[in-house]
């Protein structure tokens, strides 16, 4: 017993004299437990690539997900059968804009006999389809039925939201709210759903009801940046909802919320000096103005407030800082006009949708890699409101995909020349070499067949029993000879007078003895017989085994470079190229409407800025009138 052994073994007696009778006979011993590694059965390979997939979905890489699911259905590691993987599937045909793919899945998966909770997924995810595709009745039939009972926390709640939406997009907002109570305000679909729904009753015209559900988001919690920046956003939309109604108390109060470095604080800035100065605080809303005229001179709230302030101090008697104040808004408004223009030749030149995406191919959102663009006052920061539109991101997530598409096709179509040159120098190689080796195989195969008959000839000699009537068939080589003489010794002296000589008494002797000796081996002899033929069965199995193999290795080869695989190949090409222009055309009209809507967005922004640019000429060339007139004044008196 080793080292080791003895301790475990002293363990577990000793174990065993503390614990109970019935417990000690619970103590295991794991001497013969297999340390080594296990190897993996289908389903943990199934379970392995599965969670390959379900990493590429939630890191939103949804093309190398869906292309994962595909190539593990044609290794047949996946199948119809697998209904976790089919109900992923279809989710991604959805995400794709395949509904037509992902209805046949999810109708497919509805005809079986699958877990319940599985089930109500699939209704889910139905239902989801049909919200996605503008079928808003058959979605909200599905959401609100029992097929959909038995689903997780998490899943329910999406099927409030959802439901909770279609009632919002019919103007049901009592239906709506039903719904929308019971979502926490703890969790992210709970506070966007909130602020979704308040933004629509005040659209509506319930403008109390609305201003209330965005309030009740300013006590909500969560600390995350996307949590701080939709209380912003509904701060803004409630102080700009009571500062159009006149409430200037409480629109000042909802406006200071707004965090001074969010996302939303120039517009806070704007407002809230909006609010002061509506409330007859001239000096309260001049501060706020001048700190948002500080910064980025691309957004339109900025804009405003370079008119504003000059505004608030010509009111206040101050004069020259007014002039200046408008002299600097007409520089800043000429400067953005000369960027809005730089803007409109970079959008109309070829590939600016191109030069939108983010460098990681997979990496999910809007224009990530602008982000900080769009705070420096780079010339793209004037799209930042069709950036934000819900119908510009669809298109550009679509145009991402595509694009994702579009790479992988031209991967394939670089890899095509090598996988034909490798066909044509197989084939050679195999024209080359395949006589040679069916010569040798031809060969191999004639040794085989002398084997075999080796076999059956060495076999068919080996008596089934010692037969000591015929020494000679179980004596060896020597001893047969022996016998041969001794035999016919035997017969001659047989024949002649006087048989009972010495010397044939002596030959009876020495035929007995050998007699005796060939009795003695004849049971090695026969098994060193048997042993022979055994080797030469076994000799030609292993035989037959090599040109087994090699004939599989021909008929492989001959596969690999059979006359219609180049044809294959080239009808590859062929689908492929026919592939990437579609892609291209696609990709060319996603573009070209993307631009359309940013060359309007900016075409609309240069107008305004133009106006602007008139009014602070006008208002610097009235204050120097003025300015001259009071001078002319003062002049005349003297």
């Amino acid at each position: 017993m080793t080292q080791v052994r003895r301790k475990r073994w002293l363990v577990a007696a000793c174990l065993a004299t503390l614990l109970s009778p019935v417990q000690a006979a619970k103590v295991e011993f794991f001497d013969d437990i297999n340390e080594g590694p296990i190897p993996l059965g289908e389903e943990e390979h199934r379970y392995l690539a599965f969670g390959e997939v379900m990493f590429d979905y939630y890191r939103h890489a949804n093309f190398n997900a869906i292309n994962t699911l595909l190539v593990n259905q044609q290794q047949a590691l996946f199948n119809e059968d697998t209904d976790y993987a089919e109900l992923l599937l279809g989710d991604l045909y959805v995400t794709y804009g395949l509904p037509g793919k992902a209805e046949v899945i999810f109708n497919r998966l509805l005809e079986k006999d699958i877990l319940s909770r599985t089930r109500a997924q699939t209704w889910l995810h139905k239902a989801a389809l049909h919200y996605r595709e503008g079928n808003l009745a058959e979605a909200a039939m599905i959401l609100d039925g029992e097929n959909v009972e038995g689903l997780d926390p998490a899943d329910d709640a999406r099927r409030r939201l959802m439901l909770a939406n279609i009632f919002m997009a019919e103007e049901d907002f009592a239906g709506a709210l039903d719904y929308l109570h019971s979502v926490p305000l703890s969790t992210d679909e709970g506070r966007y759903a909130t602020y979704n729904m308040g933004v629509a009753l005040i659209r509506g015209g319930h403008r109390e009801q609305g201003v209330a559900l965005l309030k009740s988001l300013l006590e909500a919690g969560g600390s995350s940046e996307q949590a701080l920046a939709l209380r912003d956003r509904a701060a803004l939309a409630s102080g700009l909802t009571e500062l159009r109604e006149g409430k200037l108390q409480s629109a000042r109060a909802d406006l200071r919320q707004v965090r001074s470095d969010g996302p939303f604080s120039e517009d806070a800035l704007l407002a809230l000096g909006l609010a002061n100065y509506r409330a007859g605080e001239i000096k309260r809303a001049l501060p706020l103005w001048l700190e948002a005229v500080r910064r980025n001179s691309s957004h339109p709230s900025v804009q405003e407030a370079l008119m504003l302030a000059p505004r608030a101090y010509e009111e206040l008697g101050g004069l020259p800082q007014a002039l200046a104040g408008y002299q600097y808004a007409a520089s800043e408004y000429r400067q953005a006009l000369k960027d809005i223009q730089k803007a409109i030749d970079n959008i109309a030149k070829p590939g600016w949708s191109e030069a939108l995406l983010p460098e990681d191919g997979n990496q999910a959102g809007l224009l990530p890699a602008n982000s900080g663009d769009l705070a420096q006052g780079n010339e793209l920061s004037y799209l930042y409101k069709l950036f934000s539109s819900n119908a510009f991101a669809q298109r550009f997530e679509h145009y991402r995909q595509i694009h994702q598409i579009k790479s992988m096709v031209e991967k394939w179509q670089q890899s095509l020349p090598a996988l034909q040159e490798t066909y044509q120098i197989q084939q050679q190689s195999l024209s080359r070499n395949l006589p040679h080796v069916r010569g040798e195989m031809t060969r191999h195969m004639s040794r085989q067949e002398q084997l075999a008959l080796a076999s059956d000839k060495v076999s068919a000699a080996i008596p089934n029993f010692v037969d000591m009537s015929k020494p000679q068939d179980v004596a060896n080589a020597e001893q047969a000879i022996m016998w041969k003489k001794v035999d016919a010794m035997a017969r001659q002296f047989g024949t002649l007078p006087g048989s009972s000589h010495a010397n044939a008494l002596r030959l009876r002797k020495v035929r007995g003895l050998l007699l005796w000796d060939i009795a003695h081996q004849s049971i090695e002899q026969r098994q060193k017989q048997e042993q022979a033929a055994t080797q030469l069965r076994e000799e030609s199995s292993v035989l037959g085994e090599r040109i087994a193999a090699v004939q599989q290795q021909i008929r492989d080869a001959t596969l690999r470079t059979r006359d219609d695989l180049g044809q294959r190949l080239a009808d590859q090409t062929q689908r492929i190229e026919t592939i990437k222009r579609l892609t291209e055309d696609t990709l060319e009209a996603l573009e070209k409407s993307m631009q359309a809507d940013a060359l309007a967005l900016l075409l609309a922004n240069q107008q305004k800025l133009a106006d602007q640019l008139a009014e602070a000429h006008l208002a610097v060339a009235r204050l120097q009138d003025s300015s001259a007139s009071d001078g002319s004044k003062q002049r005349t008196g003297s």
